[in-house]
C-alpha cells in the first residue's frame, strides 16, 4: 500500500512538471508585466494569483456518512495549484455511530475541454482520524493516521466567479482497517478570488 501511494505521488508530480515545461509562454502585455532593474520584462505578482474558496460534500457509501467540509487552492501557474482541505461528518446506520475527520494538503491541475467545462485532478494528503461503534455488540473502534486521497472530477462555470464541481476519489489511510479505501463521491462550489 505504501508503494502504491508513493508512485502515485511521483506520477502526478512528474506528470505537473511536464506540464508545465511543455506549455506556451504567455507574452508579456502593459497590464499582466513590468521591468525589473535591468530592463527585463517580469510577470506582474499578480498574474498567476488567482484563488478559489468553495464548499464540499462527500458522500461515502461505504462507510455509510455524508462528510461537509471546506478547501482552498491558490494557482501557481495558470493551471497547477495548491492548497488545503478539510472535512468532518457523522458516521451512521441502524446499529452504528460514530465520526470522522481529516485535514489535507491539496496538489492539482485543471485543463479546459470544453467552453465552461474543464477536468478537474490532483491528490490530497494529510491526517485523519475517527471512531465508529457498534450499537449492538458495544464495540468501539478508534483509528488514525495518513491519508491519501486522489481525485479526478470536473468542473462547470455557473456564474462569473463560481464554478460547480462533481468527482470521485478514493481515502487510501493504510494504518487503518476501517477507513481504508473508501470510494467517495464529491460535490463542491467554488468562488474564484481575484
Amino acid at each position: 500500500m505504501k508503494k502504491l501511494i508513493i508512485l502515485l505521488i511521483s506520477i502526478f508530480f512528474s506528470v505537473q512538471v511536464l506540464a508545465q515545461t511543455d506549455s506556451q509562454e504567455v507574452a508579456p502585455t502593459d497590464e499582466t508585466s513590468k521591468t525589473n532593474l535591468s530592463g527585463e520584462y517580469i510577470y506582474a505578482s499578480s498574474y498567476f494569483k488567482k484563488s478559489k474558496t468553495g464548499i464540499v460534500l462527500k458522500y461515502a457509501p461505504g462507510l455509510p456518512t455524508v462528510f461537509y467540509g471546506w478547501r482552498f487552492v491558490v494557482y501557481n501557474t495558470e493551471k497547477f495549484f495548491i492548497g488545503g482541505t478539510g472535512f468532518t461528518g457523522q458516521l451512521g446506520g441502524p446499529l452504528e455511530s460514530g465520526t470522522f475527520t481529516t485535514a489535507a494538503l491539496v496538489a492539482g491541475y485543471d485543463f479546459t475541454i470544453f467552453d465552461d467545462i474543464y477536468v478537474d485532478w490532483g491528490i490530497a494528503a494529510g491526517g485523519a482520524g475517527g471512531r465508529r461503534i457498534n450499537e449492538d455488540t458495544e464495540v468501539s473502534i478508534q483509528e488514525g493516521g495518513v491519508i491519501v486521497e486522489p481525485w479526478f472530477g470536473f468542473n462547470q462555470k455557473i456564474g462569473e466567479k463560481t464554478d460547480f464541481n462533481y468527482s470521485f476519489s478514493l481515502l487510501m489511510m493504510p494504518n487503518s482497517t476501517t477507513f481504508n479505501n473508501t470510494f467517495t463521491f464529491n460535490l463542491r462550489v467554488d468562488f474564484i478570488i481575484d
